[in-house]
């Protein structure tokens, strides 16, 4: 040190470091005193999957298979892994009118599940499940027809809004140029 400034600029970057260090110390104390961190830092919060808020646990494992009877995994993911019924599930709640038709409607499919073959909707194998909803596809005036009409409906909606149909289905990668749309091609939508 050759000057007394020398050293007075040394003790000034000395001393506005000490209390920083301090700092990271009291830090590193809060966290290892908290059980589950790791010593290096504030651990990181792993969100949980969501739960269904309006559909009880039976109810919801319903809408899944039918969901998944509606758009089935085949080499893209089907409507259950998709979380279609989740989906659908946040719809309800948030428009409660549709509480009471769902709740109805699936009573009332699983009433026809066991008159037909004595057990629950979900617990069918696949080919008696297409059986049981058959008849609603093709009776759409009927109460039965018109919840399998609105569960259809929001399930394609569902589906379209997700990972797998977005990018698995369609193909859709974001947002890209088209130089023209030509809308569809099937010669019963021209007119």
């Amino acid at each position: 040190m050759s000057t007394r400034r020398d050293l007075l600029r040394i003790l000034t970057v000395t001393s506005a470091a000490l209390p920083a260090f301090g700092e990271a110390g009291q830090e590193n104390k809060e966290v290892e005193t908290q059980p589950g961190h790791l010593h290096t830092g504030p651990a990181i919060k792993i969100p949980e999957p969501s739960k269904p808020a309006f559909f009880q646990p039976s109810e919801f494992r319903t809408m899944e298979a039918l969901t998944e009877r509606i758009i089935p995994e085949s080499d893209t993911p089907g409507a259950k892994s998709a979380g279609v019924a989740l989906l659908i599930d946040k719809a309800i709640v948030a428009d409660p009118t549709l509480e009471e038709p769902f709740r109805a409607g699936l009573a009332d499919l699983n009433a026809v599940s066991i008159s037909g073959y004595g057990k629950e909707f979900v617990e069918l194998i696949e080919h008696q499940q297409i059986e049981v909803l058959t008849p609603m596809s093709l009776q759409p005036d009927s109460p039965m027809g018109k919840f399998f009409a609105m569960v259809k409906d929001m399930t394609v909606d569902a589906y379209y809004r997700t990972e797998a149909g977005l990018k698995h289905e369609l193909g859709w990668h974001g947002n890209t140029y088209l130089p023209a749309f030509p809308g569809c091609q099937h010669p019963e939508h021209e007119s």
